[in-house]
């Protein structure tokens, strides 16, 4: 990078720093470039830098540091569980969609048929913030009629536990690192080009047969994931539950 792009970009993160409103106002990356009148990779750069010191931009809001929620790969519990540990927590679940699809091409590998899945996309919000965007996908066959329900506030997996007989055993997770696109950047209430995580789920129920797949995108500083192991030398991949 060369002195005028760091000399740049140090002054973007200045302004932004003291006036956090122009982020509010301007979400894109093109819009602040104008208003900055620099490039929208000093930009993005700026902005990936402030995220990496702790600060979140959301929409008609100021600049805040957030706390960070730890997970721990390995445990035995949910999302809202493991978030949920720290006192005064109290998260919401919002139904953004619930609806019987045509199973995606690239789904069906994992669930070996071809049968229509439901869809549900969800928001977890805390404090008015949202902390994670999912995408949900399950087999109609095993669960008839849940698309019907009203699943906000509602544990998905408790749900599915008190009125299916399909207990969920095991599950693989994959972690990566994306920037979010403008639909992402959306729901999240963040600005587009931030750095996000993407957890993919492969989930399976006693009888070792596919039953959910779930893509969850959470804000990369606000989150820290960790792996917790009684045994160093067996951290139980074979055996482990769904996180």
């Amino acid at each position: 990078m060369e002195y005028r792009e760091i000399a740049s970009k140090t002054y973007v993160e200045e302004q932004i720093k003291a006036n956090p409103t122009i982020v509010s106002q301007k979400l894109t990356e093109r819009a602040l470039a104008e208003h900055f009148g620099v490039s929208r990779t000093t930009i993005r750069n700026a902005l990936n830098d402030l995220a990496m010191e702790g600060y979140v931009f959301q929409a008609e809001t100021d600049v805040e540091k957030h706390k960070i929620f730890e997970i721990n790969m390995l445990k035995m519990s949910s999302f809202s569980e493991e978030v949920k540990k720290e006192d005064d927590i109290d998260i919401n679940i919002k139904v953004l969609s619930n609806q019987i699809i045509n199973m995606p091409a690239e789904l069906r590998a994992f669930f070996g048929s071809n049968e229509k899945l439901i869809r549900i996309i969800r928001q977890r919000i805390l404090n008015k913030t949202p902390l994670s965007y999912e995408i949900t996908y399950l087999s109609s066959n095993k669960f008839k009629g849940l698309e019907q329900i009203d699943l906000n506030n509602i544990s998905l997996y408790q749900f599915l536990k008190d009125h299916y007989p399909v207990k969920p055993s095991h599950g693989r997770e994959e972690i990566t690192y994306e920037l979010a696109a403008e639909d992402k950047a959306k729901y999240l209430q963040i600005i587009d080009g931030t750095p996000i995580y993407k957890v993919s789920s492969n989930n399976f129920d006693d009888n070792f047969q596919p039953f959910e797949h779930t893509e969850q995108y959470l804000v990369g500083n606000r989150f820290k994931y960790h792996l917790s192991a009684k045994n160093i030398f067996n951290y139980g991949e074979k055996n482990s539950e769904i996180v």
